[in-house]
């Protein structure tokens, strides 16, 4: 018995590793699942790795990834004496892999994310729950800016359905909603995906509502990260 439990273990690994090499020749779908907020969730082993996808667009470990990489590079933030962090918008919990494991930063993080079949999908397949200093509520970002009261260093806002950020998220109140909560010397991120022509007149709604808040002391940059990938960085001068 000890012979075939060995056998079966070995065939699962075998298995694990099949898949990994396939994956960089073709995307191995391992759950699809669905929630009132997202039709389609997809995890997959994609380039050695798990990603968490929508329909249209990566919600984890893949191109967000790398936005928030070279985002996080530009403002240095490795260099930074930041204590807070609050995400709005959490996937599966790309973001806090590269706060917590690539840059090695000692930072108190939440994470507000509204899809609890996001939040369930994270901690099944991409260990959310094994960061310190790390907090995930299960809340609509809207009504968690309205009703904070705590202020923090780097705010970093991925809110979106789909490859779409709804628009009450682009609106001037939400935006005078995260400064009242971004401390003296803290820096915004939010990203964006322009797409197409409406979307592209949105992010320029967004730009006008941040350039409207943030008018006094404050710098506004707009880096393209990737293709479609519009970042707003808003910094103290």
């Amino acid at each position: 018995m000890k012979r075939l439990g060995f056998f079966v273990v070995g065939q699962l690994n075998n298995v694990k590793t099949l898949h990994k090499y396939l994956s960089y020749i073709v995307r191995i779908v391992v759950e699809e699942s669905s929630s009132p907020y997202n039709e389609k969730l997809i995890v997959a082993i994609q380039d050695g790795k798990y990603v968490l996808n929508t329909s249209n667009a990566n919600y984890s470990f893949g191109s967000l990834h790398r936005v928030f990489q070279k985002a996080f590079r530009h403002i240095r933030l490795n260099k930074r004496n930041f204590s807070s962090c609050l995400l709005l918008g959490g996937g599966a919990g790309s973001i806090p892999v590269i706060l917590y494991k690539e840059l090695g930063l000692d930072i108190n993080t939440t994470v507000v994310e509204i899809d609890s079949e996001v939040i369930r999908l994270g901690k099944k397949y991409f260990n959310t729950e094994n960061h310190q200093n790390l907090s995930w509520i299960n809340e609509d970002a809207l009504l968690f800016v309205e009703k904070a009261t705590t202020n923090f260093d780097l705010i970093a806002v991925d809110l979106f359905k789909d490859i779409t950020v709804p628009e009450h998220f682009c609106k001037q109140a939400f935006i005078q909603q995260i400064k009242n909560i971004l401390s003296p010397k803290g820096i915004l991120l939010f990203n964006f995906v322009v797409y197409n022509k409406q979307s592209r007149q949105q992010f320029e709604q967004l730009v006008a509502a941040v350039e409207k808040v943030f008018q006094n002391n404050y710098t506004l940059q707009v880096l393209t990260l990737e293709s479609m990938n519009k970042m707003l960085v808003v910094e103290a001068k």
